[in-house]
């Protein structure tokens, strides 16, 4: 009886420590790819079987048509469009301290949303065009110069999921002239200044602003500026952020209007037409805590990738990123090949695909960017596509053309701005919000958060529409 108990311990005991080295090469297993895979097991982050996420047919999507020519229509997801209320006569001018003056154009439209930390004083900050001034100061081939300007703004979100404007309005300066390399923009020749707002966290803790200037070069008309902190031009959100709040880095003190960290994105090789509509996006699945200028994803319709070279004061220098032998890149031209035209719309934001608190691996998560279809008369239509947060940050996969709830896309235009996480507590603010275990920027996404879409209607106002991240990953191509 002892030998068998003590044949039975040794067996237990063997059986125990081969369970203990299964999982703990489980556990510590890390690939050598860098890019997501399916059914994966990596570091300690949570498997996710990627394919099968992306390309999931919700019920009542089977029919549902994909891109253009196809039979059927197009599925339409979210809740009910909603209007942003705003008041232009409120509008501040940061030069003078007195409200906008001169304003004779249009109204406040195109908003970029940027989710701030929870204990902020706001829940939200957004920058949106706004109203054109007329200036007499030139005329270039008889026509006046114009000024455009963006306008910054504190938002909170109501329990039904809607934004409102909490702040005035105030303008962001940014010093400029009209210059000769608009000789072919017709009646715009003499129009001058920064539209077409995009924000994001950066690496490195600081609210960023991209947004089309006017371009540094006379030979030049327009081109992207980037400022690493948008504290330095819109003091109200540093007293919003609050000192201390998690994760955000203290702003060291307050610039010119324009001045001190405000550059121009320039590719090296001066090569065509720069859009100005570029998505940024910092490479991994968690910020470094440091990076301040993104890399960038130009000409999506190709899946081109910029990274950033050489900084001085006034630019950040681009050359393109090595794609190789890659297989991937015209993936997303390829998807919606009888599209007009493929026009980017948001950033690129870092998505985790599983629930808000698991683990973050570069295996499991990816970047999201949504693009639009254009047509010639400027209707736009639009899809989610993924792309790898590694080297070479090729497209995983492209999605399906889709409509927003409200939104009439045969009619008018209607143009997506940013993407924003929602969980439940940004609704309730007595609600606890999702925990996670390593420092994630507030515009990271998890599986489970819902998103809400920013968007310009007809570019006269500002909108949003409230959908879920598992909505709007459905029915995806792999690239």
């Amino acid at each position: 009886m002892g030998i068998i108990r003590l044949f039975s311990s040794l067996r237990g005991l063997f059986a125990a420590v081969s369970i203990f080295l299964f999982t703990f090469s489980i556990w510590n297993y890390n690939s050598s790819t860098g890019t997501a895979k399916s059914k994966s097991y990596v570091g300690k982050g949570t498997v996710v079987d990627l394919e099968s996420i992306l390309t999931d047919v919700p019920p009542g999507q089977g029919s549902s048509a994909w891109t253009e020519g196809d039979e059927g229509k197009f599925i339409t997801i979210g809740q009910p469009v909603s209007k942003i209320q705003f008041n232009d006569k409120g509008i501040v001018d940061v030069r003078t301290g007195v409200p906008l003056e001169g304003a004779n154009e249009g109204s406040t439209f195109n908003l970029a949303v940027l989710k701030l930390p929870r204990g902020s004083k706001w829940g939200f900050v957004g920058v949106a065009r706004g109203p054109t001034r007329l200036r007499h100061f030139m005329q270039i081939n008889g026509h006046s110069s114009r000024e455009q300007v963006l306008v910054a703004l504190g938002l909170n979100m109501t329990s039904e999921g809607h934004l409102i404007a909490v702040t005035r309005g105030q303008t962001l300066d940014f010093p400029m002239i009209p210059r000769e390399g608009c000789s072919s923009a017709g009646s715009w020749i003499a129009t001058y200044g920064a539209e077409d707002p995009r924000l994001l966290w950066t690496d490195a803790g600081t609210p960023a602003l991209t947004y089309a200037r006017s371009a540094l070069d006379n030979d030049r008309c327009r081109s992207v500026g980037l400022v690493n902190d948008l504290r330095s031009i819109f003091p109200e959100l540093d007293a919003a952020l609050a000192t201390g709040v998690e994760d955000v880095s203290p702003y060291d003190g307050y610039k010119e209007p324009g001045q001190g960290n405000d550059r121009e994105l320039y590719r090296s090789d001066k090569q065509g037409v720069i859009e100005k509509n570029w998505m940024p996006f910092y490479p991994g699945a968690l910020p470094d805590g440091e990076t301040a200028i993104p890399h960038i994803h130009y000409t999506v319709k190709s899946a081109l990738s910029l990274r950033p070279i050489e900084i001085t004061p006034t630019r950040a220098i681009y050359e393109d990123v090595d794609l190789g032998q890659s297989t991937t890149k015209s993936c997303i031209g390829t998807a919606h090949s009888k599209s007009f035209k493929i026009h980017q719309a948001s950033p690129l934001y870092r998505l985790t695909l599983c629930d808000r608190g698991c683990i973050v691996t570069e295996q499991n998560t990816v970047n999201i960017a949504l693009s639009h279809t254009q047509s010639p008369t400027r209707q736009y239509g639009r899809f989610l596509a993924t792309f790898n947060v590694s080297y070479p940050f090729n497209p995983i996969s492209v999605g399906p053309r889709f409509h927003l709830d409200g939104c009439d896309d045969e009619n008018d235009i209607n143009y997506a701005l940013s993407l924003v996480p929602i969980q439940q507590s940004d609704i309730d603010p007595s609600g606890k919000p999702k925990s996670t275990p390593q420092i994630v920027q507030p515009d990271h996404f998890f599986l489970d958060d819902r998103m809400l879409i920013t968007m310009g209607h007809n570019d006269k106002e500002m909108t949003s529409v409230m959908t879920t991240v598992r909505e709007i990953l459905s029915r995806q191509h792999m690239c």
